[in-house]
């Protein structure tokens, strides 16, 4: 396992103010799995370097909605957030390390909005 300082599991849940990072493409019935990682709205605002860089790479990306984020597209994303705020880049190595073992079994990642 790695450091966590953002995003936390579905047992440290408090409420439903969170978005979601599921494992592969959503199953469109499956909500607060406990394999995925969730990042509170609160630091997802503080962290706006890093919602700005999905969506320079994902313009369809709805922070209220469903985004399938590939393996492509999580590298074009990493570019974008190198130019971030240092929390955003942050944000983003601390996910890089979850997802690095996501896509060794995943060709993507979905983004659960609010």
């Amino acid at each position: 396992m790695f450091d966590v300082n953002y995003f936390i599991r579905n047992n440290e849940r408090k409420g439903t103010v969170y978005h979601e990072f599921y494992k592969g493409k959503w199953d469109e019935v499956t909500f607060w799995k406990d394999d995925s990682l969730l990042l509170h709205d609160d630091l997802m605002f503080k962290t706006e370097g890093f919602s700005e860089a999905i969506i320079k790479v994902i313009p369809t990306y709805d922070s209220c909605g469903i985004t399938e984020v590939s393996v492509e597209d999580w590298k074009k994303i990493g570019d974008e957030i190198k130019h971030k705020d240092e929390c955003s880049r942050e944000l983003y190595e601390e996910l890089d390390g979850w997802l690095q073992e996501v896509f060794m079994e995943y060709d993507c990642f979905t983004i659960l909005g609010l």
